[in-house]
């Protein structure tokens, strides 16, 4: 080989080599730490939080305090550094940490979301030693003496915000988007507890804050496209126009009419009219249902149906809408519809639970089997890694079959598939399915803690709060003095509470029909 040959050869190696070490050094000098991974997790929940406080004050926020609650894993520390109408800069730091991360977001007025840059993290002058102990340790989780217990009876459930007649469009004073926070900032799927007050959001419809309205819902729903964690916010949100109330309509149409190129006025009046097709189609089974019932829920289909057309024309990545078109298929027992809008609303939000959850829905429903369902469930485990909150899929099939053991009145196997469902997770609806069964067991002690912290996880579940209720009626049936008290006045305002969140609910307005007549002197005092 000649050697100029010989040399072009081995000049290429060394290149090679080089870059090799380089990529190793790289590699090993920017590894993500276990510190820094929760210092960035922490800075991107900051992000979403400044989004939705500018959308309700058009500046960005220098208080922690007085933005959404955020998940601080333990040790980090965050330090918004600057705050205005034009932007912000943050940083966080790591009681174990080797290394400080910074994120800013800027704006000029155009945009609902700031332009994020970050986070981008450097690391710290400390010697090799202590870098190489920091970098390993794994701080370990809050002591289990500081979780929350439970809630208890006599601890009152948020009320409803404040009426006003002042047409704004700005929220009113005196009402806050935001449910205040019982127990922990966070649980233990990751998600922060804080989410919207469903009677506020109408509150404001019904004041005419159209602009707000918009400001809030969109910053809401770019921001789950960031976050995945801040979806029930975002579902809450819409969630407050998901009743078939009358004197939403009008504001609903007017919202509309003076903005037609908005999405979240299209959205919510699709909401409202999912519902009011519920509402039309009762909850009978269909061979009781009439005709003339199903002719007015089509025809609130669609009306429904052509605000989503219109507003998934103005925004073609909503998963609002997707959900929405999810939910609304089952009305046909359409699964393979259900499964393509599923899989395009996954490519928008792919770690999100709720989209997966009201596929899962229909499945349960509307022509699924238990087979179907667990191999979703096994689909979906893989993006559990970053979402563990997806694995609470699997334990639908064991809270499915606990209510078919206990029609088949196997008590034993209902109470075991109750405790299975669990052990994916410690979510909200199990414990409500297995509060029901201890309810008609007469174990209402055991009702009442598995309501407890239902609530904790979903404040506003009517649901919830109406069987909560009844066994805290049943409780107090059974006490004495004090006790007595407090579980007759919590049952008062707990179904009060319900009726609020949902008044066409029959089985609502008859118990509350029922405390009115048989327990008067513990209605809570009218506002």
């Amino acid at each position: 080989m000649p050697a100029g040959q010989n040399g072009f050869v081995f000049g290429r190696s060394s290149t090679a080599i080089v870059v090799l070490l380089c990529l190793l050094a790289c590699s090993e000098r920017h590894k993500t730490t276990i510190q820094g991974t929760e210092m960035r997790v922490a800075l991107t929940d900051l992000a979403g939080a400044e989004d939705v406080y500018y959308a309700n004050n058009l500046r960005y926020s220098s208080d922690q305090s007085t933005i959404v609650a955020l998940t601080l894993p333990s040790g980090v520390t965050l330090t918004i550094e600057s705050a205005d109408e034009h932007g912000w800069r943050a940083s966080a730091s790591h009681e174990y940490g080797v290394e400080t991360c910074s994120v800013s977001g800027r704006n000029d007025g155009s945009s609902a979301l700031a332009l994020v840059e970050g986070p981008i993290c450097k690391p710290l002058g400390l010697s090799a030693t202590l870098r190489d102990v920091r970098g390993r340790i794994i701080v370990p989780p809050a002591a289990a003496k500081n979780a929350p217990s439970p809630a208890k009876p006599g601890i009152p459930v948020p009320s409803a915000s404040p009426a006003t007649a002042l047409v704004t469009n700005e929220i009113p004073e005196g009402i806050s988007l935001l449910l205040p926070v019982v127990g922990s900032q966070t649980e233990n799927f990751g998600y922060p507890t804080q989410t919207i007050d469903r009677l506020a959001v109408r509150q404001v419809l019904l004041a005419r804050a159209y602009d707000a309205l918009d400001r809030v819902l969109a910053a809401y729903g770019d921001s789950v496209k960031r976050d995945y964690r801040v979806e029930y916010r975002l579902f809450d949100a819409y969630g407050a126009f998901g009743v078939a109330i009358p004197s939403l309509e009008p504001r609903l149409n007017e919202w509309v009419q003076l903005r037609p190129k908005s999405v979240a006025a299209l959205l919510a009046r699709s909401t409202f009219y999912r519902a009011a097709g519920w509402n039309a189609r009762g909850t009978a089974r269909s061979r009781e249902t009439t005709s003339q019932q199903f002719q007015r829920m089509d025809s609130f289909f669609q009306r429904a149906a052509a605000d989503l057309d219109s507003a998934r024309r103005l925004d073609p990545k909503s998963i609002v809408a997707y959900r929405l078109m999810i939910d609304m298929v089952a009305s046909r027992a359409d699964l393979k519809t259900s499964q393509e809008m599923l899989g395009e609303a996954l490519k928008i939000q792919p770690y999100s639970f709720l989209l997966r959850l009201a596929h899962m829905a229909n499945l349960r429903r509307w022509g699924g089997s238990y087979e179907a369902m667990e191999d979703f469930a096994d689909e979906s485990a893989p993006y559990a890694k970053r979402n563990p909150r997806i694995k609470a899929l699997k334990g639908f099939v064991d809270m499915d079959r606990a209510e078919d053991f206990e029609a088949q009145d196997r008590k034993g196997d209902a109470i075991e598939a109750h405790q299975r469902a669990l052990r994916f997770g410690d979510y909200w609806e199990f414990r409500y399915q297995r509060g029901k069964y201890y309810s008609r067991s007469d174990l209402d002690e055991d009702a009442l803690e598995d309501f407890n912290t239902a609530l904790l996880q979903h404040p506003q579940s009517d649901d919830v709060l109406s069987y909560r209720a009844r066994v805290e009626y049943e409780l107090a049936r059974h006490a004495f003095g004090e006790a007595k008290d407090v579980y007759f006045s919590q049952a008062f305002r707990d179904i009060e509470m319900a009726v609020a969140i949902d008044p066409t609910d029959e089985g609502h307005l008859t118990d509350l029909a029922f405390y009115r007549k048989n327990i008067p002197e513990y209605a809570p005092p009218q506002q």
